[in-house]
């Protein structure tokens, strides 16, 4: 949960109070996605970075990781976590779908690297390429559903199912073979996944909710509640 640099404009104390808010929610397990957007610059450049640069520091003073969504903005955006400090409990590069030679300074400050559809595009040799040099520990998959439909399905609209052919693509380019090389590098994005965002309440978590009356939620309801929750959108 957090404000996209599209609305970045709308940020200010207000809505970083509501946002202090409702990240006392159990459910939410990071600060995201928060970033740059210098392609649509649907809100002025400097409230990009003044929104990201706050919410770099709440996702710090609640003890959670953040979710990136930078689009040709990454020297802008690489400099703030500088200068704010890289949130120690993580920080995923969103959809990544650039070169190495952009990349490896992300992996080097630790940072998690999520692919999507971009990595099975016919011309995004350097996406691949990209893929292959990520530690395994730092990798993941993802979809962006609805958009960035992986082959061979583009034109499409894409669904979570689709992953299946992300992950296929990143085994391929690690040159991975089928059986059981491939499934325990599956299985590691899976952990991954799961370390990074599949997390029980911070501390600072607890006491907002228990500041604001908030009932917190057992595994078994969080659960619940999720499955709701997709139904819901459906």
């Amino acid at each position: 949960m957090g404000c996209h640099p599209h609305n970045a404009k709308h940020y200010d104390d207000a809505l970083e109070g509501l946002l202090l808010d409702r990240l006392a929610d159990a459910r939410v397990s990071a600060v995201g996605e928060i970033g740059l957007d210098y392609h649509y610059d649907f809100s002025p450049r400097e409230a990009q970075r003044e929104a990201f640069r706050r919410q770099v520091r709440v996702a710090k003073e609640a003890g959670l990781p953040i979710v990136l969504h930078i689009r040709e903005a990454h020297d802008d955006a690489f400099s703030i976590l500088q200068e704010e400090g890289f949130p120690q409990a993580g920080t995923l590069l969103h959809c990544f779908n650039l070169d190495w030679a952009e990349l490896e300074r992300w992996v080097e400050a630790g940072c998690y690297v999520a692919f999507g559809g971009p990595v099975t595009f016919k011309h995004a040799d350097e996406v691949r390429d990209a893929a292959s040099h990520v530690p395994e520990e730092l990798l993941l998959t993802e979809t962006d559903a609805p958009y960035m439909t992986p082959e061979p399905l583009r034109g499409a609209t894409c669904g979570p199912e689709h992953v299946v052919f992300t992950a296929d693509k990143l085994c391929e380019v690690r040159g991975l073979a089928f059986g059981e090389e491939r499934e325990m590098f599956l299985r590691k994005l899976l952990a991954n996944a799961y370390g990074l965002l599949d997390r029980e309440p911070t501390p600072w978590q607890r006491r907002r909710a228990e500041e604001l009356g908030v009932k917190e939620l057992s595994p078994t309801e969080r659960a619940r509640a999720a499955v709701a929750q997709w139904r819901a959108s459906k």
